[in-house]
């Protein structure tokens, strides 16, 4: 699980260096922090989703999340 995670997370940076096409989503910052968009609850084919993994990445470049958690059941 961990290590999906950490694949997901590279690709997910990886990507956004690459593609260029990054929603920008601006949210304000509490002073001394940085606010990160993130989606932690998301399924893949392999629990009940409908999608690979690969598309879950994809889509949150596309959305402009910074992290991402996949939580199948498996």
């Amino acid at each position: 699980m961990k290590k999906l995670i950490f694949t997901a997370l590279l690709l997910l940076s990886i990507g956004t260096i690459v593609s260029g096409q990054r929603k920008i989503v601006n949210l304000p910052d509490i002073p001394g922090y940085v606010t990160l968009k993130c989606d932690f609850h998301m399924h893949t084919v392999f629990s009940d989703g409908d999608v690979w993994p690969t598309v879950r990445v994809d889509e949150a470049l596309r959305d402009g999340l910074d992290a991402i958690a996949i939580t199948d059941h498996l």
